[in-house]
């Protein structure tokens, strides 16, 4: 009986501490996005969605060793990163309501727009490679012969085209994208990445 109190105490401090941690990803979440100017309300669905991810996904790469190895996020399951979203916006709530307010009446909107995006690139290629890091990269050569690197950072709905394994080398794609500013820290400086929104395969 004593064991099983001592493994109860240790599991709750666990969750706490967990929990603690998604608050601090939450706060510098809530930062990210303001530094972003997410609460401007003229800023595309698609454009303040994958702000938000890249925000989270940042803060979360920066903590993830206060994570026991069970509990941390694997990027290509989309049910833990859908996981993972609810709760840091369930966090931001006390920190930045505005924010999350600004997500849901930009996706309530979104409909209401007859042009989705403004700010979304389409390109045609031929996968020249998948590389496999912290985050997923499809590499991509036009018609032109020039070189694309794609983040597979967001879910969206063709992105199974990836996590099935539809898509190999040599295939011919095409992929929609939006530029977001994100820290290097290999570079140590921001720069813009070419984030995925949109995967169609060409037989």
């Amino acid at each position: 009986m004593k064991k099983i109190a001592v493994l109860l105490v240790f599991l709750f401090s666990s969750f706490i501490y967990s929990q603690d941690t998604y608050e601090v990803i939450a706060k510098e979440t809530c930062e990210c996005l303001h530094k972003k100017n997410a609460d401007n309300t003229s800023i595309s669905n698609e454009t303040l969605q994958n702000n938000f991810g890249a925000c989270m996904i940042t803060s979360y790469s920066s903590h993830i060793n206060d994570f026991k190895s069970e509990d941390k996020i694997d990027f290509d399951n989309q049910e833990g990163l859908k996981k993972m979203a609810e709760t840091v916006t369930y966090k931001m709530l006390k920190v930045c309501p505005e924010a999350v307010m600004s997500l849901g009446s930009n996706a309530e909107n979104k409909e209401k727009s007859v042009n989705v995006s403004n700010e979304t690139t389409t390109i045609e290629g031929e996968i020249v490679g998948l590389k496999v890091e912290q985050f997923v990269t499809i590499l991509v050569k036009d018609k032109n012969g020039r070189d694309y690197n794609f983040l597979f950072l967001n879910y969206f709905d063709t992105a199974s085209l990836y996590t099935e394994n539809k898509i190999k080398p040599k295939d011919k794609i095409k992929v929609s994208y939006t530029e977001v500013e994100l820290y290097d820290p290999k570079a140590k400086e921001f720069r813009y990445f070419k984030i995925i929104s949109k995967l169609e395969k060409f037989k």
